[in-house]
């Protein structure tokens, strides 16, 4: 599978870079929430966009090198730069109720990130484990 087919970074995310100073993301990936994350004025730059999500199971890492597009980027440097779901008839109510349930459960967790809480915390990735 390709990193890209996936929605790594959402409208969750975003908030919580946010509320810690982060002022854009350059990923070499997908991402979600386009809509939500441009009301938010946090500039993201990605591979695509995807709606099919990821699951919590690291914290991540700061200050490390990565490579975008074969080009390394490190902690420091500056970044310049410049959907349609189909949904058929017989899972569309379904879907669209797992989607407000997502979306309400998501309004939860961004209320705790906007009262002080990390994303770690919330996630429950907050204890002591080797990354």
């Amino acid at each position: 599978m390709n990193a890209a087919e996936f929605g790594h970074w959402g409208e969750v995310l975003a908030v919580a870079a946010e509320a810690r100073g982060i002022t854009g993301l350059l990923i070499d990936g997908g991402v979600r929430d386009s809509v939500e994350q441009s009301r938010l004025e946090f500039p993201v730059f990605s591979r695509n966009n995807s709606v099919r999500g990821t699951r919590k199971l690291f914290r991540g890492g700061l200050g490390t090198e990565v490579e975008i597009g074969g080009v390394p980027v490190r902690t420091g440097d500056t970044i310049v730069a410049d959907g349609v779901v189909v949904l058929p008839a017989q899972i569309a109510e379904s879907v669209i109720e797992q989607a407000d349930l997502r979306v309400a459960r998501e309004q939860e967790i961004m209320a705790r990130l906007r009262e002080g809480e990390t994303t770690l915390e919330v996630y429950g990735l907050d204890g002591d484990r080797d990354v």
